[in-house]
């Protein structure tokens, strides 16, 4: 699942290093007279940085390995991430694509450790306009975000050709939802109603397994956006939802149960594709 709101994930979910202030240490091969260099140098606060300056300040293609463990691959522009750019994440999480003024800006793909991402575009660090988030199941989640936050309709696509339609405003999940099957049936309501259709009438006992297991990919789903905005207690509600009324196997309830404890401990984390702050 996505483990996602702006300066944070602003989950999504905000992509900023500061490169602001480069205080230089003595092993630095470029002159701040230069117009032109290639060098390396490690700054006060344990960053390293190898590649194109310009007046003493990265410019142009270089490697920058931060003393997290994060390391960014691409251009820069004044000694900011601008261009084009890949950053790998100590967590194991990925960002390729565009950057500006040290923030994810423009076309883009994050990826988190758990094989799920997102593609679309970014402004100021934050999901904006048109996107997919993709699990490794195949199952996906298209819409519109703004300022990273889910806004007008969302559709979830499942592997098996089901799919899921729900509406948002600036983040906020409304109640009322479609789910539609691939072969035509609808239901509608809540998605607490959707499962007890499901689970109660014979037309859907053929398919109740997968559809149930659908129904719990989009809870927690639902509860990544919800937490990318510091909704917590939204998103421990959908996880509790996921973790009591979906497929019982180990691997789901295992993520349910550790996304819970991460919203639990570390609530000062917010952002769906944050960087660490330097």
């Amino acid at each position: 699942m996505l483990l996602t709101p702006k300066h944070i994930l602003t989950p999504f979910l905000i992509l900023f290093i500061s490169l602001t202030t480069f205080a230089q240490s003595q092993n630095n091969l470029c002159s701040k007279s230069a117009a032109y260099c290639e060098g390396k140098v490690t700054f006060d606060n344990g960053n390293t940085y190898l590649g194109e300056f310009a007046y003493g300040v990265p410019s142009g293609k270089g490697l920058m390995k931060f003393q997290g463990g994060s390391e960014y691959l691409g251009d820069f522009k004044n000694g900011k991430m601008e261009g084009q750019g890949a950053i790998l994440l100590a967590s194991g999480d990925s960002y390729i694509g565009d950057w500006k003024d040290g923030e994810a800006d423009g076309d883009g793909t994050y990826k988190k450790n758990d094989g799920s991402s997102f593609k679309g575009k970014f402004k100021n660090g934050m999901r904006q306009g048109k996107g997919i988030v993709t699990w490794k199941t195949g199952d996906t989640l298209r819409g519109e975000w703004q300022d990273d936050k889910l806004n007008g309709k969302a559709i979830f696509e499942f592997a098996n050709g089901d799919a899921l339609e729900t509406k948002w405003q600036a983040g906020n999940m409304k109640v009322k939802s479609t789910y539609k099957k691939e072969n035509g049936q609808k239901i509608q309501g809540s998605m607490n109603t959707i499962f007890m259709v499901v689970d109660m009438e014979n037309d859907f006992a053929e398919t109740k397994e997968a559809m149930v297991s659908n129904l719990q990919l989009a809870w927690m789903s639902a509860a990544m956006e919800f937490k990318a905005n510091q909704n917590y207690d939204l998103a421990v509600d959908f996880l509790m939802a996921a973790q009591k009324y979906g497929p019982t196997n180990p691997e789901s309830q295992a993520v349910i149960a550790q996304q819970i404890k991460a919203i639990d401990t570390q609530k000062n984390n917010s952002g769906w594709a944050q960087l660490p702050k330097k």
